[in-house]
């Protein structure tokens, strides 16, 4: 690899990317001249709202356009049934949120119980027997000797082919 490989390929690179910049911030400045020139009807988030027309008072439309939109129909009144339903729903939510406030208190303090357990042994008991812990004994979880990971496979010789 000769020595001048590395410095060209940065060189390309720092070329490409001056390009592409300089290419973004042309792009930007002609889109913000035409919004600033009028040339472009951009709405801006944070641009001042447009102030409402007023028709005339003589210029009411009696009769819909036939392409016009229909106005919204009024919201209907509830019923004294749904009145009922709604307020036998919203007792059962009510009912149900301090339920679940209940069942998150009696959580607690369970986790608290839980945090406060000590396990204690009775060593006077006849039944406890402490487990050997001799230096002596080996770990024979796997009885053959050959440790946790099986043996070596021997390796294959093949013929070579000439």
């Amino acid at each position: 690899m000769k020595a001048t490989t590395v410095p060209a390929i940065c060189c390309c690179a720092l070329t490409a990317m001056s390009t592409a910049g300089l290419s973004h911030w042309w792009s930007v400045r002609q889109f913000t001249t035409s919004i600033k020139a009028g040339e472009l009807d951009v709405a801006m988030p944070h641009s001042r709202p447009q102030p409402a027309v007023v028709p005339p008072v003589a210029a009411v439309i009696t009769a819909p356009a036939p392409g016009a939109a229909k106005p919204a129909p009024p919201a209907p009144t509830p019923t004294a049934e749904q009145k009922k339903f709604y307020e036998a729903l919203i007792a059962k939510m009510d009912s149900l949120q301090t339920q679940n406030r209940d069942l998150l208190d009696q959580l607690a303090e369970t986790n608290r119980d839980l945090m406060k357990l000590e396990f204690r042994v009775d060593t006077h008991s006849e039944s406890f027997r402490p487990m050997p812990v001799t230096e002596d004994r080996p770990f024979t979880s796997n009885g053959d000797g050959t440790g946790v990971l099986p043996p070596r496979a021997e390796p294959v010789v093949l013929p070579l082919h000439q």
